[in-house]
């Protein structure tokens, strides 16, 4: 974020018109399709009876004696075909036979399933008429007319206009009237994908009531995300994102006042993509094109509107086979995204690039953070040791969260000795500071990767740092999340390694909490120690968490005592809410006794006059059960159980 918007997001040069907001070969799977006003409408014409095709050259006058008025958005032809040969490329030069007389025309857009091709007329026209028969070659390819022949003539009209009508004669470049049998709105017909229709999607976009109010026009857009191979929700197709009713005006709002520049918006509420650039393949709104730029403010300003060139880089060829052959919506398919690897072309990530990034959060006061989760460690001891040491040193400075490791995964992963394991791991959290805001796991689970359809294996800490959260959600954070009532795994087919009972007791003396496969059970979080690397009340997950919560609760109620009066009736009042809260925690099995003083003695005139405050909060935590030692005893028929218990 920072970087595009240091960068890019006010550059007038960026080569991009759509870029993926995350790295990664997951980000060419996005497409995005925008749609504006386009054209207004479609006119059906009548086939010329003698000479030549008609003539409409884009962006020429067109008019109608009922006043109606605009000008030529495009003008194509679309024809019905059967014996085809090879296929029809979209932006490329064909020939077609009309009478004897071969003329090249441009081929919009092909309808391979039912046989339509449509064509445009190049400028001059043709000699002769369309008809039945006439063959159509595109280098190897070709086709034979029949006698289904539409010709459809695109308007854009003049803003304020009446609409065209039925019956409505129109003239063509040549000064030769023509009749509309029928009139259409062209947004009724737009489609973004094959049988997919914008307007089940959303209304036409025209005006927003700014740029109305402002004396401007169609500066109203739409904008759809959608993952196009179904890669990253496995669903092929599926709309990610959808903006609706956005504008193309730099100052645009909407009516409650918030702000919809399609650029900002896009930025601001977007998960998939950042905006580069303005389009340039455009109908323009005015005799000078650029009075129509996007991202002008709105005040008597006429957008300029969507319309695609066949075969440019503003709309890929693989658009036109999309169907978007209405030539107002325009696709873009990211490409280049890479994943993590090294070599030419790739990118690397080193420590301290993770480390720096992990540094983003490490100010508690702009960051709240519950959970630091380390990911695999690293490609040896030395580099994870490096990358561990620093993010303890974020937990220990921020002191508001807890930090969750698991060991490096080439002392466990392919490691055949159950042994051998256990001293890898012994040793590499040997070397890790202690710290009652970090916990340690033995884990790796086996899981299948549904993005990449392959089975894999991965660090538990993820899944030690979603059982507290868990633990929060069905019971209180001061619970262990250890267990067999909490602390089961979830999406794990197998461990890398499960300890024996003698193997979790050397672990869990040297600080790490064993994750247990148990035939039946399941996979389990079977320890809940902390990092601390000696006895204390610390040296338990549910004890450091239950301090977490007091800490972050209590802090917010002192904040709300700075600079009010330093006396006696406000020491009372922040009695007044610390007190009963820990009561409530007692309540729920939190702490077993409290004490909070805040009075005179702890605040003495001297502190008074520094400006100083000073509470003493004094808790005994709930312990959790770590062993269990049962003992049964075979009795004789006639023993009393009160004298063998006694």
């Amino acid at each position: 974020m920072d970087e595009y918007e240091g960068t890019h997001e006010t550059s007038g040069s960026n080569t991009f018109t759509w870029a993926a907001r995350t790295p990664g070969s997951l980000g060419n799977s996005i497409g995005i399709f925008v749609t504006d006003a386009g054209a207004d409408q479609i006119l059906a014409l009548t086939a010329p009876s003698t000479g030549n095709e008609h003539e409409f050259v884009a962006d020429e006058a067109v008019t109608a004696t009922s006043g109606a008025a605009g000008k030529v958005f495009k003008y194509s032809i679309v024809l019905s075909i059967d014996t085809i040969v090879g296929s029809f490329s979209p932006g490329v030069a064909t020939t077609i036979n009309i009478g004897g007389s071969e003329e090249s025309v441009t081929v919009l857009s092909y309808d391979a399933p039912n046989k339509k091709l449509e064509i445009a007329l190049p400028g001059g026209g043709v000699t002769g008429i369309l008809g039945d028969g006439q063959v159509i070659t595109q280098g190897t390819n070709t086709a034979a007319i029949n006698t289904t022949i539409s010709r459809r003539l695109f308007v854009g009209l003049n803003n304020g206009s009446i609409e065209f009508a039925a019956s409505d004669s129109v003239e063509d470049t040549n000064s030769t009237a023509v009749v509309a049998t029928s009139v259409v709105d062209e947004y009724t017909e737009r489609e973004y994908l094959p049988g997919l229709k914008w307007i089940n999607v959303a209304g036409r976009p025209t005006t927003t009531n700014w740029a109305s109010n402002a004396g401007g026009s169609n500066d109203e857009l739409h904008v759809l995300v959608l993952d196009i191979d179904g890669k990253i929700t496995g669903t092929t197709g599926a709309v990610l994102e959808r903006f609706i009713g956005l504008s193309k005006a730099s100052d645009a709002k909407t009516t409650i006042g918030e702000t919809n520049y399609y650029a900002t918006v896009i930025k601001q509420r977007s998960q998939y993509i950042y905006w580069g650039s303005h389009e340039t393949q455009v109908f323009a709104a005015t005799s000078t094109a650029a009075d129509g730029n996007w991202g002008l403010t709105a005040s008597s300003r006429y957008f300029n509107r969507l319309r695609s060139a066949s075969g440019t880089t503003s709309y890929p060829t693989n658009a036109i086979t999309l169907n978007s052959t209405n030539n107002a919506t325009y696709y873009y398919r990211l490409t280049s995204g890479a994943d993590y690897a090294t070599g030419a072309g790739q990118y690397t990530v080193t420590n301290t690039d993770l480390v720096s990034a992990y540094e983003l959060g490490e100010d508690p006061e702009s960051q709240v953070v519950d959970f630091i989760l380390t990911g695999p460690s690293g490609a040896d001891d030395a580099a994870a040791i490096a990358k561990i040491t620093s993010l303890v040193n974020i937990a220990e400075e921020r002191r508001d969260c807890m930090l969750f490791v698991s060991p490096r995964r080439g002392n466990i992963v392919g490691v055949s000795s159950a042994t051998t394991a256990t001293d890898n791991i012994i040793d590499f959290f040997n070397q890790l500071p202690s710290s009652s805001y970090v916990a340690f796991d033995s884990g790796y689970k086996y899981i299948y990767d549904k993005y990449n359809d392959v089975y894999r294996y991965v660090p538990c800490n993820g899944d030690v740092a979603g059982l507290c959260l868990q633990t929060t959600e069905v019971a209180e954070p001061w619970f262990s999340p250890a267990g067999f009532q909490r602390g089961n795994l979830r999406n794990a087919i197998k461990l890398a390694f499960t300890p024996t009972k003698s193997q979790r007791d050397r672990l869990y003396g040297a600080r790490v909490n064993p994750i247990v496969s148990f035939p039946g059970q399941g996979v389990v979080l079977y320890g809940d120690k902390t990092a601390l690397g000696f006895a204390s009340a610390f040296d338990r997950i549910n004890v450091r968490r239950l301090f977490l919560t007091l800490e972050r609760v209590i802090s917010g109620a002192a904040k709300s005592q700075l600079f009010e009066q330093n006396d006696e009736s406000q020491r009372s009042l922040f009695l007044n809410i610390v007190e009963p809260y820990l009561r409530d925690v007692q309540g729920r099995r939190g702490v077993t006794d409290f004490l909070v003083k805040c009075d005179t003695d702890n605040n003495p005139p001297e502190a008074v006059d520094r400006g100083e405050f000073y509470a003493e909060i004094f808790v005994k935590p709930t312990r959790t059960i770590n062993y269990i030692t049962l003992t049964f005893v075979a009795t004789r028929t006639g023993v009393a159980f009160t004298e063998v218990a006694s």
